[in-house]
């Protein structure tokens, strides 16, 4: 059987018109690591399992940014701002009701495994990318408070509700 490594390597240099596809935890794994190290099989494995032990142990989430209403931009606290999933079939359900052209990304969630709530500490209001390292989700307010106090003292934290 192949490793993750493998599969990777197949999927980006299949034939144009060739429709194999690569499972959607290996592709965000590998997506994650930056670019130089996605032709290391080392690297790629190790990507790929830990991100699988964070989704078996419900340390991760799909975030879902909902960034402006009627040309009005949103901020952290705004209970509209972003969504919150447990899963991405979690995301994908609420996509096929709400927003079919939906996009949600995973992130890790510090602090223990995902409770009812995740707080976001976003440490530059001003940005919007996601994937962006200025934005961390925890899984309790006390650890986002603590990781302020250490590394961030002007950050901005928000609870937003987990949806199954």
């Amino acid at each position: 059987m192949n490793d993750a490594f493998d599969q990777w390597s197949e999927w980006i240099h299949k034939p144009p018109g060739d429709r194999t596809g690569l499972s959607s935890d290996v592709h965000a794994s590998v997506m994650l690591l930056p670019e130089e190290d996605r032709t290391d099989r080392q690297k790629v494995n190790a990507a790929v399992s830990h991100w699988a032990k964070l989704r078996r142990t419900g340390r991760t989430v799909w975030i879902y940014l909902d960034d402006f209403n009627e040309g009005e931009r949103r901020n952290v606290g705004d209970p509209e701002w972003l969504k919150v999933f447990a899963s991405a079939d979690a995301a994908d359900r609420w996509f096929d009701k709400h927003d079919p052209e939906g996009v949600a990304w995973e992130y890790e969630i510090e602090g223990g495994p995902r409770q009812q709530s995740a707080w976001i500490l976003v440490a530059d209001e001003d940005s919007r990318a996601i994937g962006d390292p200025g934005i961390m989700l925890f899984a309790s307010k006390r650890a986002a408070e603590q990781w302020l106090e250490q590394n961030a003292q002007n950050g901005k934290i928000a609870e937003y509700p987990i949806e199954e």
